[in-house]
């Protein structure tokens, strides 16, 4: 009895003395970081961007309010640009929260290698982040009050999940980043945002940036995407537009439901094969005009999509080939494999073969379209 008697004062002891917060007098001392925009000067240094979040307590209905604010600091290297932010500011900066870590294009033809190690190496930062190029001027996007979303950095983290609703967008964040840029070919596609105020402001996926060991030296486009999300095995969802097989100059879309890219390399005689099997379960989800739906429409619908799959897979594929740069992972899937053989530049001596197979449900009460 009296052991349990002693324990039952630990535990109360422990329960005064060791609570975890006190009041919100601490938490109302920081600003926690929810964005990070990263730009350069004429002379190349950096010009690092904060965004930060600011609560605030009082005795107001519905509780506490909240305050955006933003911070601009300039530097030789970008931890004394953030230094010289923690300057100005008369609270703490926390980035243990940073949502997102976006480059100017201008940083990005620089060198993402000239800024990128103190996002790895300072012990606060995190590498959970996601990552973008942004080709406009920084300073009108962090001054833009956008319409769906007050905190630029929680609005790019929300589009980017929402990735999964179209096969053309592009997505990557900085511990892949960071793990990808010293294998294979160095290369990597980042997602390019892009603010649109035709009808207010907004931003959208507008293609991916590719950078080939560090430094940005194209994009791919939106249009493109869907080949490259189908060759990296990156489609979940979204939806294909075949034309219409019953009615000329009309379409239909397919929803996709799953999709499923196996790859395997064979070599031989200096050469490489890539072949790429996909697999795309897809749902009929509109018509336009009329379609009948018989084992031979279906069968046409079928042919066409899986051919229009594969174009755009070779397409993109064709493009970089010619260009030497090889957003494939190649390299890095022919090392796996053979090891012992070496290839400086594997996607030039890379012969693409893309098996495509699709599936088409039907679903709803309504069988034929008119």
């Amino acid at each position: 009895m009296r052991k349990i008697t002693l324990i039952l004062i630990s535990i109360i002891i422990n329960c005064i003395f060791m609570s975890g917060c006190f009041s919100y007098r601490d938490i109302n001392k920081i600003l926690f970081v929810t964005g990070i925009i990263i730009d350069i000067d004429k002379e190349n240094n950096p010009i690092v961007y904060c965004e930060a979040f600011k609560g605030k307590t009082g005795p107001a209905k519905g509780g506490g309010k909240e305050e955006k604010i933003i911070f601009k600091g300039t530097g030789k290297t970008c931890f004394e640009a953030i230094r010289n932010i923690s300057l100005r500011s008369s609270y703490k900066l926390n980035y243990t929260q940073n949502k997102i870590i976006i480059f100017s294009a201008k940083a990005a033809e620089y060198g993402l290698d000239n800024f990128i190690d103190f996002f790895d190496r300072d012990q606060e930062l995190i590498i959970r982040p996601l990552i973008s190029v942004y080709d406009g001027n920084c300073d009108i996007l962090m001054q833009t009050q956008l319409d769906e979303e007050n905190y630029l950095g929680v609005y790019i983290v929300q589009l980017i999940k929402n990735v999964r609703t179209s096969s053309r967008a592009i997505e990557l964040s900085l511990h892949k980043y960071l793990n990808q840029r010293l294998i294979g070919d160095k290369t990597n596609v980042v997602p390019v945002i892009e603010l649109k105020t035709d009808m207010g402001n907004k931003l959208t996926i507008s293609g991916g940036a590719i950078i080939k060991e560090d430094k940005m030296v194209g994009v791919i486009k939106k249009e493109e995407g869907q080949g490259f999300n189908f060759l990296m095995d990156s489609v979940k969802s979204g939806t294909l537009e075949p034309k219409n097989p019953q009615a000329k100059g009309k379409f239909t879309t397919l929803e996709i439901l799953d999709s499923n890219t196996k790859t395997d390399i064979k070599y031989d005689e200096n050469k490489i094969k890539l072949i790429k099997n996909i697999k795309v379960k897809t749902s009929l989800g509109e018509v336009q005009e009329k379609f009948i739906i018989r084992d031979n429409s279906l069968r046409a619908l079928k042919m066409t999509t899986e051919a229009n799959i594969k174009n755009a897979c070779e397409t993109i594929f064709n493009k970089y080939k010619e260009e030497g740069i090889d957003v494939f992972d190649i390299q890095e899937e022919f090392y796996r494999k053979y090891p012992k053989e070496k290839i400086d530049d594997a996607i030039k001596v890379t012969d693409l073969i893309v098996n495509v197979e699709v599936e088409i449900l039907i679903s709803g009460d309504t069988s034929d379209f008119f």
